[in-house]
């Protein structure tokens, strides 16, 4: 039988240049079998890689079933050559073969974690910078005889003769270059494509191999070992044309002969563990290397452009698009603009004696004549054009867990597509659509998996609209892969994981907060262990601050509770065993503080007065207002607390304006210390100036007390008075300079109570309740 016939094609992941050489060197040398640089436990679901609805970029997900953490990620995009070789060899009939070490492999002996397929490994085979071409050769003679010329002796080391770690850069810098990835680019990647440039960069990279001789890893020699096992079975089977596809820095070393012994011997004994796989939708942005993915590209946009066009028409091709795109942003790029771009762009090439321009040239003319000169307008074009924003697509035929199914169900039944542009849902609850919409965003958030975002709303529409921020990264694939061990479908997942957290929850405020977020996601099974431990907790918590945490959660629970439809009988319940136990302790828990314990408790006293006033039961309010009472006349109190209680009970009318002036005036006694009184006045102010400025008597009070204070010690407290009136409008400072200017104002007039119709006046009462959602 003869020898068959062996082809090594070294290849640098996602590069346009290498699919192009590497589709021409297939068609040419029409091998039965392929070896692909890929675990080899991965072939099988390599074949679902010719499926229609399987539209790159995507990514291969290997995993362990036992434990999710431990997973590979194996990104693809329609300009890898691996990709491409996929699809040769279902085109052409040809076998198809992983032969890297298998996942199962590398998760027995490597730590939990996520990891990527060519992370790690030589600049070769990690992120390049996309920058503009040199001149194309045309053969392989031309190619080899440009090399050979612009480089030295391979065996010239670096100044002081030290060994290199980058071996792409070392043959940069020996051609004249600083950069190894752009000389990468400018000398191999970039070309239209050439079947004989893979004998050149073979002959490259065996010198270099041999010259250097650089140390490798455990995980790399355990790697080339497995692939020259695969390669020698391989042969033995008689298939008589055989190509290999893989990383150029391996490909002098998969020879059959090399190591046979050493390569058993290293083999031996590996532990392995179960491996599962997937396929998910993958993005340009993870793609490049501002995910931080170690084999990505900074330029995926740019790159699938010159994969797909011809090079000579690929320049008009960008600047058209991005002009295209700045016009439908309404901002200036003619049909002009776009033709005198491309001459700037193909001058400056001329000028670098470069034969066609590339993506360093392409930006540099947009900047200049579609941006005005200035990089910032061009923002959208570097997002769009030469990162790019496509998110993949995965057919649903595509094995996946129960979990991920039940989750591509939901996306379908409530119209969200998961995309990996940015953009804002806006969701009106008193709508079925969009309430089980903030059912599905609610229940993945408590699963760990962030797709939505939920951003604040003000005003009335809080109670019954919401806003997410939406954004799908193809790593939350990996989320839900975990979180399919607490259910097959979303809502029984999330359920699950929230009955595990409330029965580890630590303090009632995380218990209070994960009832809210459950009651959000309408998790109904789950509620009553949820509330069975809120009571047990409650029932054994003797500190205020933890109380003063949970009940605002709760609260708001009860009040959009209608809303959503949720039935909230068991929360009003605790609610109201919680509010008079919270206003017995209030008085103790806010006495004896210094300054700095008094300022952490203030935001929280301050929500829950205000989650207070919208509960729909006034019933608790004067329990409350009496215990802010206690804590405002209780000499005690912290000053800061004492007077943001007189503000609240002040704003609530439970403190009329005599009786804050004589508050005023009694904590800006001489009997007061100083930073009593300062501390006083910063809690009472409050963040607003309205109170000087309507109430003369408050303004006058605080004007005396300042005017005879001693130089000395006003001096002293300027700084702390600053605190006061640091939130205060630049308005509000204004109109209160212009009273100081003024002297002392006069008392305010009263009406007269016979001029107030309180029965006319309570008419109003219903619409505005209305208007401001209470």
């Amino acid at each position: 039988m003869p020898a068959p016939d062996l082809r090594l094609f070294g290849i640098r992941h996602h590069g346009p240049g290498s699919t192009a050489s590497l589709l021409k060197a297939l068609d040419e040398f029409r091998p039965d079998l392929v070896l692909l640089e890929c675990p080899a436990d991965a072939e099988a679901a390599l074949q679902a890689a010719t499926r229609p609805g399987l539209v790159p970029p995507v990514a291969l997900l290997l995993y362990n079933p036992k434990q999710h953490q431990q997973a590979l990620f194996l990104p693809f995009a329609a300009f890898s050559p691996e990709w491409q070789a996929i699809q040769w060899c279902h085109q052409h009939g040809a076998r198809l073969r992983c032969f890297d070490l298998p996942a199962s492999v590398r998760f027995g002996t490597s730590p939990p974690g996520p990891l990527s397929q060519r992370e790690g490994e030589l600049a070769l085979e990690l992120e390049t910078n996309s920058s503009s071409e040199e001149s194309e050769p045309s053969s392989e003679l031309e190619l080899e005889n440009q090399l050979q010329t612009s480089l030295p002796s391979l065996s010239e080391r670096g100044p002081g003769g030290e060994v290199p770690s980058d071996p792409i850069s070392y043959l940069a810098e020996l051609d004249g270059y600083s950069d190894g990835e752009r000389w990468w680019e400018l000398r191999l990647e970039h070309a239209p494509g050439h079947a004989d440039t893979f004998a050149v960069v073979l002959d490259m990279m065996t010198a270099l191999r041999e010259e250097l001789a650089l140390p490798e890893t455990e995980e790399t020699l355990l790697r080339e070992a497995y692939m020259r096992e695969t390669l020698r079975a391989t042969l033995r089977q008689g298939y008589p044309r055989v190509a290999v596809v893989c990383g150029a820095w391996h490909a002098p070393v998969l020879r059959p002969e090399l190591l046979q012994q050493e390569d058993k011997a290293r083999l031996k004994g590996l532990k392995k563990v179960p491996t599962a796989a997937t396929w998910i939708p993958w993005t340009f942005e993870r793609l490049s290397l501002a995910s931080g993915y170690g084999a990505g590209v900074v330029s995926p946009a740019w790159y699938e452009l010159l994969f797909e066009v011809p090079r000579p028409e690929v320049v008009t091709h960008w600047m058209v698009r991005a002009a295209r795109l700045l016009r439908g942003r309404d901002l200036d790029a003619s049909s002009a603009h776009a033709i005198e771009a491309v001459r700037l762009a193909e001058t400056l090439a001329a000028v670098r004696g470069r034969e066609l321009p590339g993506l360093e040239e392409l930006q540099e003319a947009a900047v200049a004549i579609l941006g005005g000169g200035y990089e910032e307008a061009l923002s959208l074009v570097q997002r769009e054009l030469v990162i790019g924003e496509r998110l993949g697509e995965v057919p649903p035929e595509v094995p996946a867990t129960p979990l991920q199914q039940d989750l591509l169900l939901q996306q379908k039944a409530t119209r969200l597509k998961p995309e990996a542009t940015p953009r804002l849902l806006d969701l009106d609850l008193r709508k079925e659509l969009d309430l089980s919409r903030s059912h599905l965003l609610h229940r993945l958030h408590l699963l760990d998996v962030p797709w939505g975002r939920p951003r604040p709303v003000e005003g009335k529409a809080g109670t019954f609209h919401e806003l997410w921020d939406l954004r799908w990264d193809p790593e939350y694939a990996l989320s839900v892969l975990d979180a399919g061990r607490w259910g097959n479908t979303v809502a029984s997942a999330a359920a699950a994981r929230a009955t595990a957290q409330a029965a580890e929850a630590p303090d009632l405020e995380t218990i209070s907060q994960l009832l809210a977020a459950a009651l959000q996601a309408d998790l109904g099974p789950a509620l009553a262990g949820l509330v069975a431990r809120l009571e047990t907790l409650s029932a054994d918590t003797r500190d205020v601050t933890h109380l003063l945490a949970a009940l605002p959660p709760l609260v708001s629970v009860l009040r959009y509770g209608n809303v959503r439809r949720t039935n909230t009988t068991q929360v009003a319940t605790v609610v109201h065993h919680l509010v008079p136990r919270l206003c017995i302790g209030l008085p103790q828990a806010c006495a004896g503080l210094d300054y700095d314990a008094a300022r952490q408790l203030l935001p929280r006293l301050e929500a829950t007065h205000q989650a207070l006033g919208l509960l729909p039961d006034e019933a608790l309010l004067p329990d409350w207002h009496a215990a802010l009472g206690v804590v405002q006349r209780n000499v005690t109190s912290a000053g800061l607390l004492a007077g943001r209680a007189a503000r609240l009970l002040f704003e609530a009318h439970q403190l009329s304006a005599d009786e804050a002036a004589t508050a005023l005036g009694l904590a800006l006694s001489p009997a007061q210390p100083t930073d009593y009184a300062t501390s006083w006045i910063e809690g009472f102010l409050g963040g607003s100036g309205l109170l000087l400025l309507h109430h003369p008597t408050l303004f006058n009070l605080l004007d005396e007390w300042l005017g005879q204070l001693p130089e000395d010690t006003f001096r002293e407290i300027v700084p702390l008075l600053r605190r006061a009136f640091t939130d205060f409008s630049l308005p509000e400072r204004r109109q209160l300079l212009d009273l100081a200017r003024q002297g002392p104002q006069p008392p305010a007039a009263t009406a007269a109570e016979d001029d107030f119709d309180l029965e006319r006046g309570r008419l109003v009462l219903p619409v505005l309740r209305e208007l401001l959602g209470v």
